[in-house]
């Protein structure tokens, strides 16, 4: 995961639109950051003061990005401990830990300078928490090291939800792995209890960020396409990357049949026992009552609430429910090793079907892997735009953003621009709380436009045809007065420059 997550990190020191967001940020004062999550992003407030610290170590894109990388590759780490912990081997944990790092939203997350990494990284710490205190309720331990397991528990969820809100559904997964354990009333009434702890302690997050949902007004109600793309993100980029190891997690979920093999140190199963009840009637904690409902659970809820009520469905959003599809994934390898060295009474073989779908999955993502490294992979490219405007701008030139949304460049890259003369901005983003500032009344902006010779347009091509008035106006000074003499088209954004007439 380390070598994945560094190798092409700079991304030729192109950003994408959060990221810029996160740089921002992070290089406030502590009272204008204060000032930025009254208005929005309060629910990043936690990462950007973190990343506030950071800075100190360097601000190009890619040391933005190792906090990411470091926390994906603890994560891979705690997918083989959960996984060998959850089956007794450690080949199960391995091929998890591999098909994790194989799957290119995760490497594409590993390298983005945002929270979903370290997210990723708390659910899993919660997870294992959660395992611990459940074998401390089944073992009968002493008070004192149940309760220490519950609060870790807690505290690891309420960093998650500070981290990102909706990490708290995770909670949901949990509570179906407690209850099919069955190990009765204690053990229910103490995750109730941590849980309750966890909504006490982010509630204020949620008040606050509820006050701030025009952030999020752009997410539309899901479709199946988003279904489709879920899927894509847990088990692969590619169709048959995803299909294959799909088919290796629905073996894990199979009933077993037989007695099963204990993990090391358990007692050895009786000859000619009875088939197995499936593992949701069993009892106790297996890897598929943590794993499927950690798969599920998230997805299905957030899904479901988008399209009953306010959509919020994001798939970046539950991107921690990959580890449940990774854990299972891994589980099914090794279980399909245990039929072929079963059957072939040759217990070397338990490894070789770990290798082949390893590899296969490998094989088959290597182009999406390859373009995760490259600034087409984002949706907005703004280190292409700035540095061909800091190469071609003249001192005294305007820069006009069409739609303050691409203000962004000018914050990611502030040398590129240093030769132009934001003319349209009346509040800079410092001082009105937010990424993109206030513009100017067109009244004010369209003899502003006249007095320069040159002016860079950053965002979209000027048209009369655009919805928005105030940009609708600008585009028709442009026309009238300006001849078009450059246009440039870069991943989500156009350059342009306009001469005057």
């Amino acid at each position: 995961m380390a070598v994945s997550g560094l190798w092409g990190l700079a991304r030729d020191s192109s950003m994408g639109n959060d990221e810029i967001a996160t740089r921002y940020a992070a290089l406030l004062s502590l009272r204008q950051l204060a000032h930025l999550l009254r208005n929005v992003d309060a629910v990043h407030g936690l990462y950007y003061l973190l990343m506030h610290g950071w800075v100190a170590l360097g601000t190009s894109p890619a040391v933005l990005r190792v906090p990411s990388v470091i926390s994906m590759t603890a994560a891979a780490a705690l997918i083989v401990i959960i996984g060998r912990r959850l089956t007794g081997s450690a080949w199960a944990g391995l091929f998890a830990g591999l098909i994790m790092v194989l799957t290119p939203d995760i490497t594409y997350f590993a390298q983005t300078a945002r929270s979903y990494a370290l997210v990723f990284l708390c659910v899993l710490c919660s997870t294992l928490a959660l395992l611990r205190a459940l074998e401390a309720e089944a073992g009968t331990g002493p008070g004192a090291r149940i309760s220490r397991w519950w609060l870790a528990y807690a505290a690891l969820v309420t960093l998650g939800g500070y981290l990102n809100e909706l990490s708290l559904l995770v909670l949901a997964a949990h509570a179906v792995t407690v209850l099919l354990a069955r190990y009765g009333r204690r053990a229910l009434v103490h995750w109730a209890a941590a849980s309750a702890g966890v909504a006490v302690l982010v509630t204020p997050l949620l008040v606050i960020s509820s006050r701030e949902d025009r952030a999020v007004s752009w997410i539309a109600r899901p479709h199946l396409s988003d279904l489709w793309a879920l899927g894509h993100q847990y088990f692969g980029s590619t169709t048959a990357a995803a299909l294959l190891v799909l088919l290796c997690a629905v073996a894990a979920v199979l009933p077993a049949r037989g007695a099963p093999s204990q993990p090391p140190g358990g007692a050895a199963a009786a000859t000619g026992a009875q088939p197995q009840a499936p593992w949701w009637r069993s009892g106790g904690v297996s890897l598929p009552s943590v794993a499927a409902p950690l798969l599920v659970l998230p997805g299905a809820i957030l899904i479901a609430e988008s399209l009953l009520a306010r959509p919020f469905f994001v798939e970046r959003y539950v991107l921690y429910s990959e580890a449940g599809a990774a854990l299972l994934a891994g589980a099914g390898i090794y279980r399909i090793g245990r039929w072929l060295s079963g059957a072939a009474d040759r217990r070397a073989l338990l490894w070789v079907p770990g290798a082949v779908v390893c590899l296969s999955a490998l094989l088959l993502q290597l182009g999406p892997q390859q373009l995760i490294r490259t600034p087409d992979s984002r949706l907005f490219d703004y280190g292409g735009p700035a540095r061909y405007v800091g190469a071609h701008a003249r001192y005294g030139d305007g820069v006009l953003f069409i739609n303050t949304f691409f203000r962004k460049a000018r914050l990611g890259y502030p040398q590129d621009f240093r030769k132009t003369s934001d003319f349209a901005m009346a509040v800079s983003p410092p001082q009105a709380g937010n990424f993109n500032g206030r513009n100017k009344p067109f009244v004010l902006i369209r003899p502003l436009m006249l007095e320069h010779r040159r002016i860079w347009v950053v965002g979209r091509m000027p048209s009369a045809q655009l919805a928005s008035p105030p940009i609708r106006a600008e585009s028709l000074v442009l026309e009238h007065h300006f001849a078009l003499v450059t246009e440039r088209q870069f991943r989500g954004i156009v350059v342009t420059l306009w001469l005057r007439r």
